[in-house]
Parts: C-alpha cells; structure tokens; sequence
C-alpha cells in the first residue's frame, strides 16, 4: 500500500496543473490556442522532429502572418543569430516543399530565390542583416521550437461592440486551478473600457491579469487580487487578454466586469496661414471621461508648426500625445501625464502638419482641460525638435 505522504505527493504531481494548458516550460500562446517550447539544443532536422514528438508535438506548423510573426518573436528572443528548423521539408511524392502534417503552403516568408536544390529541409535564418527562410540540408544541427495544441484551455473572443465576462461559475465560487483566457479585440484605432464591478478573490494567490499585447512581450496593464469594486480602465489598444488563475487552494467568487468598445470622435482639425488655439474637449472645463480626440494642424507648405503649452492639468489616466506628421504613425514628439510641467519651450515639427492624440480615463475632478498655441513658421526658422 503506498504511503498516505507519498500518495499525497502523487496526487498533487498529478493534478496539480490538471488545468494548465501547456505544462511546466512550455510557453502559452493563448489567442493561437498552442504551446511552445525552445529545443534546449540544436539538432538535425530528423532529430528535432523525433524530439518534438516525444513530447506529443510537433516542430512549429506556420499558416499566418499572425502566427509568423509570434514565431519571429520567439526565436529572436531564445537563438538570435542562428538558424531555427520550422516544420517544413522537401516532399518527395508531392513534388514540392510541404509541412510535415502535409498540408498545402498558405503562407510563406522564403528569402529571395529561396527554396532552392541547396537543401531539403526548411529553416528560419535570423539576424541583423536576414530574415527569412532557407533551404538547407536536413544534416545541419540548428536550434527548432516545438509546437502542440493547448490542453482542455479554449481562448474565448469577444467582437461584439459591448458585452459582459465573468470567472467560471459567478457568483458562486470558482474551483480550484482555474485557468480561463478571454480575448477582447476590436478594431484598429479603437481602445476597450473595462469596468470591473466586482472582485472577489484569494488575495496574491487568485490573479485576473489583462494585458494589451498576447504575444510573447504580454505587456501586463494591471493585475487585480483581492476584493476590488467599480474598477475602471482603458486599453492602449485595440485588444486586450484578461486571463484568471487561482491555485491550488482557497477560493473566491471571481470577478463580474463590463467591457465597451471606445471609437474616436471626429478629428478636429485646424488650417491656418498663421497662428491659432488647440484646446481640449469642453475647455476650460473636464472633459467626459472615457474619450478619444484627434487633432490635426495643418499649416502652409514649407512651413512647420511650433506648439506652446498655454494651460494644462490632466487626470491620473489622461494622455495627450504630440506628433511630428498627420497622424498616429509619425513619430512622437512629446507625451504629457498628469503632473507634466508646462514648459515654455516650443515643441516643433520637422514637417507642415502636426497630429495631437488626448485620450481620457474616468475624470475625478471638474477642472481637467489643456490649451496649446500653434504658430506656422518659415522652415528657415526650424530648430531642434523635443524628443521624448
């Protein structure tokens, strides 16, 4: 009979992660709904994929930018400088370079007269001066990936304008090793406003993380645990992933929370020969909260614009961000955050327009506003632009 601490063990070996959808090592890419694992060294192309397949995956299958992408990121990040083995070789009875589950090319990223007669076997070679993939002989020990599907973990989206996302089984309690990922994703030139009306949970053990990257970055935008009420936010982004996990003890009821998609108000914009005033929504008064604004300036040709600050208080989550160009795109000049100084300095364009971005969060007091001064000036008077 085995021993009540070494069946203790056993069960928590076992079940411990019942609900993790990868495994220990293995990185989650949730909106791929997959796996991934950095071989821990190079091998030969019939190697790693032996490798991949003891482990019940196989060497990384691409079929999107998206998911080439996700790839890049990670072998930039785990053998930069080296040439990586993907899944796809010389297939003798098609006639053709095909993945290893034999499916047809939908997408590629060959280099320039690649694939070639130089080689069977298909690699991703990467560094500061390539990238790309190449045809190589299936001999050479390169580094590879592992890819598999995530266990008993289905990533949920949401598209819709609005909507509601709950922990499994509110407002009862939620189990124990709860593993649940939603996307949020609209869009592009929109944000997602959370509010998070309820949370209840183990404190630092029971985590809703939501970041606004769900590549391999996970650029984390707050983390809540505990008991939190009318909690609000706003995304830097079009998406968003809110992921919950709790151990393998002690519970909670979860979290209730709203989400809504936040589109841009008309861009104002501003054409004049001279000078002219920029101000935020509703000055000298607060603006509503939860608002995104473009402005556009757009002087003469052969002019560039000058920017000095007039006024400006903004809130703990508004933003207000200066662009050298028409739009988003160009380069940032300034960014200014609640307790940003005003500067007497002119900030400058190298150009004839200049974009101005002001996104707002919950406003928590009545007298929240900004005013700039712009002035077309010759380009013979251009000086040195401020960078952040």
């Amino acid at each position: 009979m085995m021993p009540r601490v070494l069946f203790y063990i056993f069960l928590l070996t076992t079940f411990a992660y019942s609900k993790a959808p990868c495994g220990s090592s293995w990185l989650h890419i949730a909106h791929l709904d997959s796996c991934f694992l950095s071989a821990p060294q190079p091998a030969e192309f019939s190697e790693a994929e032996e490798y991949c397949n003891n482990l019940g995956s196989s060497l990384v299958v691409i079929n999107s930018e998206e998911e080439g992408s996700i790839v890049r990121e990670f072998f930039a990040r785990e053998n930069p400088s080296f040439f990586n083995w993907i899944g796809m070789r010389w297939n003798e009875r098609k006639s053709e370079f095909r993945w290893i589950d034999d499916k047809k090319r939908n997408y590629t990223y060959f280099l320039p007269d690649e694939p070639n007669a130089s080689g069977e076997c298909i690699a991703w070679v990467l560094d500061q001066n390539v990238d790309g993939w190449q045809s190589i002989s299936c001999h050479y020990s390169q580094f590879f990936m592992c890819q598999k599907a995530a266990e008993g973990i289905i990533t949920t989206w949401h598209r819709n304008d609005e909507g509601i996302i709950t922990s499994p089984n509110f407002p009862n309690q939620y189990d124990n090793l709860e593993y649940d990922t939603h996307i949020i994703k609209s869009e592009q030139g929109t944000r997602i406003l959370m509010y998070f009306e309820h949370v209840e949970t183990e404190l630092n053990c029971d985590i809703i993380t939501v970041s606004d990257d769900y590549g391999i970055s996970g650029r984390t935008l707050f983390r809540l645990s505990g008991s939190y009420h009318n909690y609000s936010v706003i995304s830097n982004r079009n998406y968003v992933m809110i992921n919950f996990k709790s151990d393998e003890d002690g519970t909670g009821k979860g979290f209730f929370m709203r989400y809504k998609i936040i589109r841009p108000l008309p861009t104002k914009v501003f054409s004049s020969n001279s000078y002219g005033t920029v101000t935020s929504n509703n000055y000298p008064n607060s603006p509503d909260s939860f608002l995104i604004q473009y402005y556009l300036v757009q002087c003469p040709l052969e002019t560039h614009v000058t920017l000095t600050v007039k006024a400006i208080n903004l809130d703990r989550n508004d933003r207000v961000k200066v662009y050298d160009g028409g739009d988003e795109t160009s380069k940032k000049l300034r960014i200014f955050r609640q307790f940003s100084s005003k500067s007497t300095v002119p900030i400058r364009t190298s150009q004839n327009n200049m974009f101005i971005s002001y996104d707002t969060g919950e406003q928590f007091n009545g007298s929240n506003h900004w005013a700039f001064e712009y002035n077309c000036e010759p380009d013979g008077n251009l000086g040195d632009e401020i960078i952040i």
